[in-house]
């Protein structure tokens, strides 16, 4: 997994962005997504996909240097798929329990991004604001971009949502956090 910061040459950023708002409709591939990204960016993740890797190559290397036989070779092989398959597993069980819990309305947010409020989210009567000076970071997801808060929270928004508002909505975003807080996989 290559994970890689925005150069400072690669995005001319303007100096005044208009506010940009979209809707968000969060559903369960969008979480996944970002709880793959969530896992499989730490050294944890990492080293759950090495350890399978390494069950496997040993049961196939004991299994062609005549050291096992093929049940053995097969129950090495079994034990790596679940290495391998039990966090993306755990991670979609995960994400479908989140949006089980959610109804239709709740999956339904406008937002709105303003270089002056920061990120105002709207739900049905309730509107939540985010200055700038609370978020930390965000990560670009094959599907969504997550903005880290300062408290240990996420604002998952999927790419979708953006619509035509993606390129202004992520200038927005790189300018405010500034370049080196933005990272893309």
């Amino acid at each position: 997994m290559k994970t890689s910061h925005v150069s400072e040459s690669a995005i001319p950023i303007p100096e005044k962005i208009q506010d940009v708002t979209f809707d968000v409709k969060m559903e369960e591939n969008y979480l996944f997504d970002f709880f793959l990204y969530h896992a499989y960016s730490k050294l944890s993740g990492f080293l759950v996909n090495l350890l399978g890797l390494a069950v496997a190559f040993t049961g196939l290397f004991q299994y062609a240097n005549h050291q096992i036989g093929v049940l053995a070779c097969v129950a090495y092989v079994a034990a790596s798929a679940v290495f391998l398959g039990y966090t993306p597993f755990m991670l979609k069980r995960r994400a479908k329990k989140a949006m089980a819990q959610k109804t239709d309305a709740e999956c339904l947010t406008q937002v709105t991004l303003s270089e002056k409020y920061g990120m105002i989210k709207k739900q049905g009567n309730h509107e939540s604001t985010y200055p700038w000076t609370a978020m930390e970071r965000a990560v670009v997801t094959p599907k969504t971009i997550g903005i880290y808060l300062k408290d240990d929270e996420a604002i998952i928004l999927p790419k979708p949502s953006f619509g035509d508002q993606f390129v202004p909505a992520f200038m927005m975003i790189t300018k405010q956090l500034g370049l080196k807080n933005v990272r893309m996989r």
